[in-house]
């Protein structure tokens, strides 16, 4: 596809390429160039000092002998950018990134010629996105789940108490511990004191916990660690460091009954534990109808991505995949887990991340197209509704909500963006006529 216009003498043509590239073929008349050369001639000459003359005060002639090739190459930084914009802006194209200048021709007296290749947001024609069915799945919470969760309440009020025997696995040690240093004498600028660290949750070195399990406050004891190569901090890494340590205390772990008073505690409105089992089983069921809700959503966006197929712009598949890389290293390292060595796993990542970053990429589109096509629009009403609703449910003053979503603040364009998104997915899923205020 080519398409050819002019305005005041500059002429474009735009040919159409595969994953929402455009090559831009730009012609500027020789006349427009020369102008161009004249005003980087004034700079250069102002500017510049040359022998025999004051600053600034050579003669045209002289400069232009002496610094042809710079006054060239100015003005052709000076006319690129403003014949490019108005190529993109005649041909009314949306670019994504940054355009690629090449294949510069400035030869006397005819045009400047040059190509800028640049991706552009897809142009999306999409049919058949209204009323997508998708069947509901009645949410059942079965009573183990309900266990569950009192279980972590439990865990969250759990307490640890002070007891007169051996350490074993899930109690509390207080330790006080100092490092044997090269001369066999303890490092007394490295001791610790006070210590806690609970047996069994992978705080200690497995010999170092293997050592203290079984002692009695009072009771000392003695562990060597081998430091991995790759330790952090370095100054230990591939070094083996003897302990000697003491038991401070020994704490067990106690959790709660599971009665009335366990509920009164979470909250003084459940006076009963099945007041509380109340709430919790429909606090799941919520949260399974909410789940359910984004199933069927994602669902009906698919159906229209695979009917409605259309190209996304290479550099965002890119930039998205970076981003989906990083979060997977900072998961990696915050889990203490080294690179990715194996090459079969390496590859399924990578096709994995570039499945994700096209679908999600694709989706945004599709997203935004059909709120132009139904012309959905947030209100300001629409966000004081869904401020008001979300500081009522974390139970925290409307106006603590209102200054999180200040006017002009990330939270509240978020926020907008998300309603706008409901109301499409509305219109997706026939739910009701649409609220554009």
């Amino acid at each position: 596809m080519s398409e050819d216009r002019e305005k005041n003498g500059i002429s474009a043509s735009v040919t159409a390429g595969d994953d929402c590239r455009r090559s831009i073929e730009i012609e500027v008349p020789p006349e427009r160039f020369l102008a161009e050369k004249e005003k980087a001639l004034e700079e250069i000459t102002r500017s510049v000092t040359i022998p025999g003359f004051r600053k600034g005060k050579a003669p045209r002639d002289a400069v232009l002998r002496r610094y042809a090739d710079e006054v060239h190459q100015e003005a052709i930084k000076s006319v690129l950018p403003g014949a490019y914009a108005q190529a993109v802006a005649e041909h009314q194209l949306q670019p994504i990134g940054d355009p690629v200048f090449r294949d510069v021709r400035a030869t006397e007296n005819e045009p400047l010629r040059f190509t800028v290749e640049i991706e552009v947001e897809p142009v999306l024609e999409i049919s058949s996105y209204k009323g997508i069915e998708i069947a509901k799945r009645e949410p059942t919470v079965e009573d183990e789940e309900v266990e569950r969760v009192l279980e972590s309440i439990r865990e969250r009020e759990v307490t640890y108490e002070p007891v007169e025997r051996g350490a074993v696995i899930d109690d509390v040690v207080v330790l006080d511990y100092v490092p044997i240093g090269e001369d066999g004498a303890p490092d007394e600028q490295r001791r610790v004191t006070g210590y806690p660290v609970q047996l069994g949750a992978g705080q200690l070195f497995p010999v170092f916990e293997e050592a203290v399990t079984g002692l009695s406050a009072g009771e000392t004891g003695r562990a060597s660690i081998d430091y991995p190569e790759d330790y952090q901090p370095e100054h230990l890494a591939g070094k083996r460091i003897e302990y000697v340590f003491t038991v401070k205390e020994v704490r067990e772990k106690r959790l709660p009954s599971l009665d009335d008073a366990l509920a009164v505690k979470v909250d003084e409105k459940f006076a009963t534990l099945d007041a509380l089992r109340t709430d919790i089983r429909e606090r799941l069921r919520e949260e399974k109808e909410r789940e359910d809700r984004r199933r069927r959503e994602e669902e009906a966006i698919d159906r229209i991505l695979d009917s409605n197929p259309f190209d996304i712009p290479a550099t965002m598949i890119e930039r998205y995949r970076a981003e989906l890389y990083k979060e997977e290293e900072r998961r990696r390292q915050s889990a203490g887990a080294p690179p990715e060595q194996d090459e079969q796993r390496k590859k399924e990542i990578d096709e994995l991340f570039d499945r994700i970053a096209r679908r999600n990429i694709r989706r945004f589109f599709l997203i935004d197209r059909i709120a132009e096509l139904e012309k959905i629009a947030v209100t300001e009403e629409d966000l004081k509704r869904e401020i008001d609703r979300i500081a009522a449910g974390s139970g925290r003053p409307a106006e603590e909500a209102e200054a999180f979503f200040a006017p002009g603040s990330e939270h509240r364009r978020n926020l907008r963006g998300r309603i706008r998104e409901r109301k499409v997915m509305e219109v997706i899923l026939g739910e009701g006529e649409k609220d554009n205020g």
